[in-house]
């Protein structure tokens, strides 16, 4: 059988983005990195040759007519990739400013003798926009394009062109058509926010994730999160019946007819205040009763707040925290990044090794969400990495209304719920009580009647089902004293008799 060749790699320094390459840049190839002024090329690619410093390669860095490297290295000494004794030995700076201004062949001369003096593996130029705006000319600046990336496969060197090209630009310039890659970075504002991004156009001979991604830059660099997608599905050989597991609250259990399934996700919906979070914890405390572990993904309350909810339930959430059977992790709503957000959350269920997770709320996470496609896109592919993980997953989401008549779900995601629980408010002999009932479950024979919900001093816990508990679209009102036309006694309603 005859072997597939297969090409030699070079890391980014960021795992995540090497990922999202199909492994890494190839070598000996020419890779455009374009975009706007301030949107991280010089970050990246000075990260990108600090790596390949650490491995022992030689880098040899020019600058063209825009900024001169003693002033980029000044600034590079910022960021955790940066060292000193790297930047001394193995990374070579020069300027080539002088040259490009004597035009195209005076440039590749100039180029062609620092390449042969120094012999390096990386070669950086920034910005190679300058060189092609100063050669002028389109047929010049091409065979300059067409001779730089031969003699660059010839000296066997993985050649990066930096440059300030705008989206709109990217057909105009011939390095486009030349180049064995091309990354384009950019900015999308988002309300009074800007979000960076970073997109693979091209890379030839690789398996790369194309479309948008997310990037972020701070004192250790450059990190890339990929987009959410949905994990690629194996073919399953057969169908086993499915693991079930308590939801902690005995009268639930019994109508999913013994628990959820242990792969499913379940979709917890209700208005403020009818117990989500609190039947949450309660979902987490019951598998660490277990020995499982779980993971509480809060957008809401802090860890503070849910702490002290469990000090009220009688629940030491701290005690199972410092077990190893409980994690808290809180991020502010605001200016939210929801696909970073779900690529940690997903990256921490694997490394804690939990078996329970639940992410309150969705509501919450939507903020972050440009569009509701979008949403949709992310709450499904949510669902299916945590199936992926065995991992049983509940999730919360604000209802939009307390009394009367409401949509069973007005956010578009219930086809994505193996599990749909509705909390509802409804009037109960005068009085404002919470009641729960199961509105889907995939695949599970299970009761439908409505329960009443009790909060008190151990959690949740539903009442035996009544009959005269009627759906949320009218309140069930029972015990209400009413005035008699033409009468001055009262008299008192029954409750109605089961059709």
């Amino acid at each position: 059988m005859k072997t597939k060749p297969t090409l030699q790699l070079e890391s980014t320094g960021d795992e995540s983005f090497d990922a999202i390459l199909g492994g890494g840049l190839p070598a000996q190839s020419v890779v455009v990195i374009a975009g706007e002024p301030g949107s991280g090329k010089t970050v990246l690619t000075l990260q990108i040759l600090f790596r390949a410093a650490r491995q022992g390669k030689k880098c040899l860095y020019i600058t063209t007519l825009a900024e001169p490297a003693i002033k980029v290295l000044r600034y590079m000494q910022l960021f955790a990739f940066f060292d000193a004794a790297l930047a001394d030995k193995q990374i070579v700076t020069a300027d080539l400013s002088a040259a490009v201004r004597k035009g195209a062949d005076a440039t590749l001369t100039e180029l062609s003798a620092m390449i042969e003096k120094h012999q390096p593996t990386f070669l950086a130029i920034d910005s190679f926009r300058g060189i092609a705006d100063h050669i002028g000319a389109r047929h010049i600046a091409r065979s300059f394009v067409y001779d730089l990336a031969t003699q660059t496969a010839g000296w066997g060197v993985t050649t990066l062109l930096v440059g300030e090209y705008a989206a709109d630009e990217l057909s105009k310039y011939a390095e486009f058509a030349i180049a064995d890659g091309i990354l384009r970075l950019g900015a999308e504002k988002q309300e009074l926010t800007s979000v960076r991004e970073i997109e693979v156009l091209k890379l030839r001979g690789m398996d790369y994730v194309s479309g948008i991604h997310f990037l972020e830059i701070s004192d250790k660099g450059v990190f890339v999160f990929p987009r959410v997608r949905a994990p690629k599905q194996a073919d399953a050989l057969g169908v086993e019946k499915p693991e079930r597991v308590s939801t902690g609250i005995d009268g639930l259990d019994e109508l999913f007819g013994g628990g959820i399934p242990r792969t499913g996700n379940t979709l917890l919906e209700g208005p403020t205040g009818s117990g989500k979070t609190i039947l949450s914890l309660q979902f987490l405390m019951a598998g660490a009763q277990q020995g499982e572990k779980g993971i509480l993904f809060t957008l809401e309350e802090t860890p503070d707040q849910l702490r002290a909810i469990g000090i009220s339930l009688g629940w030491d959430l701290s005690e199972m925290e410092r077990k190893g059977l409980l994690l808290i992790s809180y991020i502010s709503p605001v200016e939210l990044s929801t696909d970073r957000y779900l690529h940690i959350a997903r990256e921490r269920v694997v490394t804690s090794k939990a078996r329970r997770a639940v992410f309150d709320s969705l509501t919450s996470m939507q903020l972050g969400v440009p569009s509701e496609r979008r949403f949709k896109e992310l709450v499904y592919s949510l669902s299916k990495h945590m199936r992926a993980a065995n991992v049983t997953l509940l999730m919360t989401m604000e209802g939009p209304q307390l009394l009367g008549a409401e949509e069973l779900s007005g956010h578009g995601i219930s086809f994505i719920a193996d599990n749909l629980l509705r909390l509802r408010y409804m009037e109960v002999y005068g009085r404002l009580e919470r009641g729960i009932s199961i509105l889907k479950a995939r695949g599970i024979k299970h009761q439908t009647q409505v329960r009443l919900l009790r909060i008190g001093h151990s959690g949740v816990t539903l009442t035996s089902g009544r009959k005269h508990l009627r759906g949320d679209r009218t309140p069930t009102r029972v015990g209400e004293k009413q005035g008699c036309t033409g009468s001055s006694r009262a008299r008192t309603t029954r409750p109605p008799r089961s059709q």
